[in-house]
């Protein structure tokens, strides 16, 4: 290879990896100008930095819209319980899944799997329908339901497979010494489970605060909705007050950061783990 040539590749590269940079800088960007953008500003200069920059957005939307509170409380009370419990059964249903290799534990792990196969849009209807029938919608104790089963086929299908990584040896030495398979599990297997754990903590938590379509379908009245939904008051078909939706948005995505930022060590090692063994 000659020297142009390997100028010529490594110049390729430096573009490619600056263009996908900006795809992905380029909406936070827009979505932090807006936000502190004055409302005089927001239709002009669209990509410019604020002349004026300003606060006002921020308190409009915390002190003087009531949905952003509710939307807050109900995200935070959907998403954390959501999350745990998606915790607790991922993990103990994908330790019985990896360690047992007769065919009713692979039609089980397949029933539990396929569902990352089915969008939401072709079931929508029935859950709507199920879950009214059932006294759920417009509740966080249905939503909660709900999200758990949309994400629980992913949960397993990475779990199952870091589980898979994890040496049987240990397990069985812990058996010789007198340990039963609860001791194994929660003092042997679990604490291993931590990279990965962390990952669908992580993972789960943003499908889950960010998450309309579900919400949109079961969350129908304004004090069920949540912060995705809260978001909808700053559109009409008359006009969009992108300074505030956009204040909304950067303070919508504030929890999210802080958990990332906490746990991404943790993260990539997680899913590297996963996708060894499947």
């Amino acid at each position: 290879m000659t020297r142009n040539t390997r100028i010529a590749k490594k110049a390729a590269h430096t573009i490619v990896v600056i263009a996908l940079m900006a795809l992905i800088l380029v909406p936070f960007y827009v979505a932090i100008i807006y936000a502190f953008k004055p409302k005089a500003e927001v239709g002009v200069n669209r990509l410019a930095l604020p002349e004026h920059w300003t606060l006002e957005n921020f308190h409009q939307v915390i002190f003087q819209n009531d949905s952003f509170l509710v939307g807050f409380r109900n995200s935070f009370l959907t998403t954390v319980p959501s999350v745990l419990i998606l915790l607790l059964i991922t993990s103990m249903a994908a330790h019985v899944l990896a360690r047992n290799k007769g065919r009713l534990y692979s039609i089980l792990y397949t029933v539990l799997t396929v569902g990352i196969l089915i969008p939401f849009q072709c079931i929508m209807l029935t859950v709507y329908v199920d879950f009214f029938n059932a006294g759920l919608t417009s509740t966080n104790i249905g939503y909660i339901i709900a999200r758990i089963g949309m994400q629980v086929s992913i949960s397993i299908l990475v779990v199952t497979s870091f589980v898979k990584t994890i040496p049987y040896e240990l397990e069985e030495a812990a058996t010789i010494d007198g340990a039963g398979i609860n001791a194994v599990f929660w003092k042997i297997v679990l604490p291993l489970m931590k990279p990965v754990n962390v990952t669908q903590l992580v993972l789960n938590t943003l499908f889950m605060w960010n998450d309309y379509n579900v919400a949109i379908v079961l969350q129908r009245t304004k004090e069920s909705r949540t912060l995705p939904l809260a978001q909808i008051i700053y559109f009409n078909e008359n006009t969009s007050e992108l300074n505030y939706a956009f204040a909304f948005f950067v303070l919508s995505m504030i929890p999210i950061l802080i958990l990332y930022f906490c746990m991404q060590k943790h993260i990539v090692k997680g899913i590297m783990s996963g996708a060894v063994k499947g």
